[in-house]
C-alpha cells in the first residue's frame, strides 16, 4: 500500500491484535475503521461514529491508498484546529502523528492522544 502524501510503500505495524500502516518517510498512519474503533474503545473511547467532528470539502485532501477516491478531511477539537482524513468508500483513516512512531504501540499512543483530543472539545 502506498503512502497517500508521499507515494512511498508504507510499512505494515503489526502488535496486539491490530495492524497498521505506517509511511517511513512522513510517518503518516493508515488504519481501517474496524481496526480504529477498536483501539478507541480498548482505551474507553466511544466509537469513532460518536466523535463529532465536520466534513470540510473545501479542505485539498490525497488519495485513498486502498481505493484510489478522495479522502474526505474531518475537523474537530479547538476551533476545529485538529483534522484526520477518511474513505467514503472503505472507511480508512489517514492520520498525521505529532510524535515520532517506530512500532505498533506509538502509532496506537498516537490515535488515541489525537481523538482524545478531538473529542474533548467537539461541539
Amino acid at each position: 500500500m502506498e503512502c497517500p502524501q508521499c507515494n512511498v510503500e508504507m510499512e505494515e505495524l503489526a502488535g496486539d491484535d491490530l495492524t497498521l500502516q505506517r509511511c517511513s518517510n512522513c510517518e503518516g498512519l493508515w488504519t481501517d475503521v474496524a481496526e480504529m474503533n477498536r483501539i478507541l474503545l480498548h482505551n474507553n473511547l466511544p466509537g469513532l461514529e460518536s466523535m463529532g467532528g465536520r466534513p470540510n470539502p473545501d479542505e485539498m485532501s490525497r488519495l485513498c491508498p486502498t481505493d484510489n477516491c478522495d479522502l474526505i478531511v474531518v475537523e474537530g477539537g479547538p476551533k476545529h484546529s485538529l483534522r484526520f482524513e477518511t474513505c467514503e468508500v472503505c472507511s480508512g483513516i489517514w492520520l498525521e502523528p505529532e510524535g515520532e512512531v517506530h512500532d505498533s504501540k506509538d502509532a496506537i499512543g498516537e490515535f488515541i492522544g489525537f481523538f482524545k483530543r478531538f473529542r474533548s472539545h467537539a461541539a
